[in-house]
């Protein structure tokens, strides 16, 4: 008797333990789901002259989206993002960091190119997700016993890079010379979700949403950015407005040179 009761108490228990984690009707039991968002930007030299962006100093582009042009493999059932309010979503985020897009008439700074997917193990996942064996302890054969002292930054890349995930990259060129035989290239930014139990067309504005901030700086290592607290804010994709992505033709490469 007394073990029914506790069973009882506990099963109560753990329901109004969901309850507190319930929002918007849907049902969260363990409210951190979906772990960080890894995100890598690689600048070259000519991109480290440039002054940052700021919403007070803006800098302005023109962008063109490649949309889901990323790796070569969709998941069978995947649900596509929608590819304009995406862009619109994209184009959003980027104008809180201080990227805002070129008026009529003028002279943009900038041309950037986003492009997002799906990435199997077979694409080239640790380094797309900055994975660098020497600041690995585990990295070499016969020291994985040292893998308890990866830093948590390297466990989350660690665990993502046999893949899949989902990436979004985010390529800005001189726009001056982004027509020419030698485009000058001053960033790319790379971003990673492990794709395991989400759908593209969540994940994607996810990713967008909690890397904002850090499009654009150049990282020595691998930044982890919360998605779960950028979903907590609720990410709306729709009656946003047009800011500057154009689709991309067909014949546009599908992969940005990337940085050296």
């Amino acid at each position: 008797m007394h073990s029914r009761c506790a069973a009882l108490l506990l099963t109560l228990g753990i329901f109004r333990l969901a309850g507190t984690v319930a929002q918007g009707g849907e049902f969260h039991f363990f409210p951190n789901i979906w772990g960080n968002v890894i995100v890598n930007t690689d600048m070259t030299p000519a991109g480290r002259a440039l002054m940052p962006p700021h919403p007070d100093r803006p800098v302005y582009y023109r962008g063109r989206s490649l949309g889901n042009r990323l790796g070569t493999y969709t998941m069978p059932g995947e649900r596509l993002p929608d590819v304009k309010e995406t862009n619109d979503f994209i184009a959003k985020v980027l104008a809180r960091q201080g990227y805002l897009p070129a008026r009529q008439g003028q002279d943009p700074d900038l041309f950037l190119i986003v492009q997002w997917g799906y990435l199997n193990s077979g694409y080239t996942l640790g380094w797309f997700l900055g994975y660098d064996p020497v600041q690995d302890p585990a990295g070499t054969p016969g020291w994985e016993h040292l893998r308890v002292f990866r830093s948590k930054t390297m466990e989350a890349i660690v665990d993502a890079k046999d893949g899949p995930i989902y990436g979004v990259i985010v390529s800005a060129f001189e726009y001056r010379t982004v027509r020419t035989p030698h485009p000058v290239i001053y960033w790319q930014t790379r971003i990673g979700l492990p794709a395991n139990g989400k759908s593209m067309a969540t994940a994607v504005p996810t990713m967008i949403l909690a890397a904002g901030p850090s499009i654009g700086l150049e990282t020595k290592s691998a930044v982890l950015r919360d998605a779960d607290a950028a979903r907590s804010g609720r990410v709306e994709m729709g009656e946003l407005k047009y800011l500057g992505f154009t689709p991309a033709p067909g014949n546009f490469p599908s992969r940005p040179n990337t940085p050296k």
